[in-house]
């Protein structure tokens, strides 16, 4: 049994195969057509799909159910227009984090931008429900009200997101007043933009509560576990507009860096009052997690910390994008009526869910860079050498991970011993402001010994205190407020990743590793082999492994390598 779904709204269009009941296949499109979140790429032509299919070795055919939310341009689901079921796009968000999480009963929260439009009365900005079996059953809703479409749509669904009572909207706003924003444009007089929101995170905790008073005069928490935030007409958006108006240099830093801690705190305290009254409505200890807002994994700290939930799950493409696996999975388990087995076998322990490449065909992108390199007999033995002598490593191994994370496939790594590789591989590789963390990956037996976190992390969804007597030991992954974004790493799920950090640990005691994504700034993460060469070849990375082969920028770099760490590298490569 095939289903195919397809994510997205006007941007992050992705799609995902789900094949009895498990992920067999998901992609984004961005990381196909190389376009960040997919903006601007003709949606008719989306990629994505056909890529899950090849990955699976099926035809559109073999398809049994192909689901879309009705956010979705319908371009992007053109080719199937006899055959698609749209849902609407919060039971998209909530069944792509209910159904593939290890809970058979379930509290859920998805909180976005904007979802569906409801009978004209507003747009989904906020949804709790409760999962169980198969079915998704919504506890409450707050809509989005006040809206306006971007003018492309008689039918008025996307992009309405910009509306009042939007916790995504509010966050969007405050990126856009700090110059956080990767792309806009302007049609017919009204103004579209994707906010960059992740570095709105980053920079609160080096702000202070000044502007707090003001967004909360716009906020009001409601008895039933809802609430109002009042934005446009009137609303809290004029301040945000204005807030840094004549401010330059340090002062605009320091005003830009106080507005990002407001907008963080007005979103963390209504999340906790939300979670707070969910738990109270349904008595459930475990919590699922989606939509845009999820990928605010300060937030997602809090609510496991500071409410009665005492395990949380966080779909790892929590955004548009993930849509796509809630989509595959209601067509399953809810169109087609398929059963939802144990938990334990169908739950999702990675997101490794792109195509693996075997040896010829890395071999062949080998020959084809020009680059020099080496067969080695033990890869994740000799990158943990190198990350132990300082070095930047490109670290590239089998699928891609879906979401915008990069997990240990698709990687680059540093030694976090060493304070100073966050200022080496932003200047070196990376070239991003100086504010913005990076995060650690530690040993899943290891993580409570450096991190306040109790339970595992797989997806880099949830940030945590560092014990404060463990922050010396790895200050390059410490944020300027004393937390860092944890990923927890098994043998079970992450393979020769693990087994990287388990050698370094062993070379250097501490089993924690510096991991950012496989790419620039603004740029999507590397997919293909190819992709990864071409970008250390032009890069300041030191060394790349790619599979079982260890990449130089000079044949003199590989000798040098050989003759030192011989016990992990192998024969030549043209031996």
């Amino acid at each position: 049994m095939l289903t195919l779904g397809l994510g997205g709204s006007n941007h992050d269009f992705a799609a995902c195969l789900v094949s009895d009941g498990v992920i067999a296949a998901g992609i984004e499109e961005e990381r196909v057509r190389r376009v960040k979140y997919s903006v601007g790429v003709n949606s008719l032509f989306n990629e994505s799909w056909r890529y899950c299919l090849d990955m699976a070795q099926a035809r559109l055919a073999d398809v049994d159910v192909i689901v879309a939310d009705d956010t979705l341009l319908a371009p992007a689901y053109f080719p199937f227009r006899k055959r698609i079921h749209l849902i609407r796009h919060h039971m998209a968000h909530a069944a792509s984090t209910f159904f593939p999480s290890p809970f058979e009963r379930a509290a859920i929260l998805v909180v976005d931008g904007a979802g569906s439009l409801i009978d004209d009365r507003g747009v989904e900005t906020l949804t709790t429900a409760v999962g169980e079996g198969t079915t998704i059953t919504e506890v409450s809703k707050v809509l989005g009200t006040n809206w306006s479409t971007d003018g492309l749509s008689a039918l008025r669904v996307y992009q309405a997101g910009d509306s009042d009572h939007s916790l995504g909207y509010m966050y969007k706003a405050v990126s856009k007043a700090i110059g956080f924003v990767l792309y806009e444009n302007e049609y017919e007089g009204r103004h579209w933009y994707l906010s960059e929101d992740g570095k709105t995170m980053g920079l609160a905790p080096y702000g202070t509560s000044r502007y707090c008073k003001e967004f909360r005069e716009y906020l009001t928490l409601l008895p039933d576990g809802r609430y109002e935030l009042h934005l446009k007409n009137g609303g809290l958006l004029d301040f945000i507009e204005h807030a840094l108006d004549g401010y330059t240099g340090d002062e605009r830093f320091a005003r830009a860096a106080d507005l990002a801690y407001a907008a963080q705190d007005t979103l963390e305290e209504t999340l906790l009052h939300v979670a707070r009254r969910l738990h109270a409505d349904t008595g459930l200890t475990d919590l699922c997690l989606a939509g845009g807002v999820a990928l605010n994994c300060v937030a997602n700290g809090r609510l496991l910390r500071e409410t009665p939930f005492e395990n949380v799950f966080v779909q790892p493409a929590a955004g548009d994008g993930g849509c796509a696996v809630g989509n595959a999975y209601y067509g399953y388990h809810v169109i087609a009526g398929r059963p939802r087995e144990k938990p334990a076998r169908t739950a999702q322990r990675h997101a490794y869910l792109g195509r693996t490449y075997d040896d010829g065909q890395v071999r062949a992108a080998l020959d084809a860079s020009g680059l020099p390199y080496r067969k080695v007999d033990e890869p994740s033995r000799l990158g943990a050498e190198l990350l132990a002598q300082g070095k930047l490593l490109g670290w590239f191994t089998g699928g891609a991970e879906f979401g915008p994370r990069a997990l240990g496939h698709r990687s680059i790594l540093a030694d976090p011993r060493r304070a100073e590789m966050k200022d080496i591989i932003n200047s070196r590789v990376k070239h991003r402001e100086p504010f913005r963390p990076f995060a650690p990956a530690v040993l899943r037996e290891h993580a409570a010994d450096y991190f306040d976190l109790d339970i595992e992390s797989p997806y880099m969804l949830i940030v945590a205190p560092v014990r404060p007597e463990k922050q010396g030991e790895v200050p390059a992954i410490v944020h300027v407020d004393g937390t860092a974004r944890v990923q927890t790493v098994t043998a079970e799920d992450n393979g020769a990743y693990h087994g990287l950090i388990e050698h370094f640990h062993r070379l250097t005691g501490v089993p924690v590793v510096l991991n950012t994504s496989f790419n620039d700034n603004g740029q999507p993460i590397v997919e293909t082999p190819q992709q990864a060469l071409e970008f250390y070849g032009g890069s300041r990375l030191d060394w790349m492994i790619i599979e079982n082969y260890v990449v130089a920028h000079s044949a003199d770099d590989l000798d040098a390598l050989a003759s030192t760490l011989s016990s992990a590298t192998g024969s030549p490569a043209t031996d």
